[in-house]
């Protein structure tokens, strides 16, 4: 199922699809992960760090192409749902067991990297915010 969707997003022609693809893949990921770890803390930062990437980018392509139709093909959507119903029916075989992982993440060095990286992100979001401005209006390229 997750190849699926990455090829469907690698050939994807319209900036919506790809959004489209991204999303649902970010939908199944953190679906998986909450269903093993058994808690649902991991998944729902996945969901909220990358569905805000997300919209970032969908208000950016929004503001380069506004016009743009999106058309979707009948014979995509029933490929989507076949593969989504085979994917939920054969992943129960290939679950890994993150219970073990999952505290590891945290732990050590782990810990001050991913402390470093949120603070980086902080200082990169702030750096963004100040650039931008609110006076001069659209950043565009």
């Amino acid at each position: 199922m997750v190849l699926f969707l990455g090829l469907m997003f690698i050939l994807s022609i319209q900036p919506m699809m790809v959004i489209s693809s991204l999303m649902l893949v970010v939908m199944i990921y953190s679906l998986m992960i909450s269903f093993e770890v058994g808690s649902y803390w991991f998944s729902y930062m996945l969901v909220l760090v990358m569905l805000s990437g997300v919209l970032v980018v969908f208000t950016y392509m929004m503001s380069i192409f506004p016009n743009e139709s999106f058309e979707i093909s009948s014979l995509l959507i029933v490929m989507v749902m076949f593969f989504i119903f085979y994917s939920f029916k054969e992943e129960s075989k290939f679950f890994m067991n993150w219970s073990s992982m999952s505290v590891k993440i945290w732990e050590g060095v782990s810990m001050l990297s991913s402390l470093y990286l949120v603070m980086f992100l902080l200082a990169v979001m702030i750096v963004v915010i100040w650039l931008s401005g609110m006076k001069e209006g659209a950043v565009r390229i």
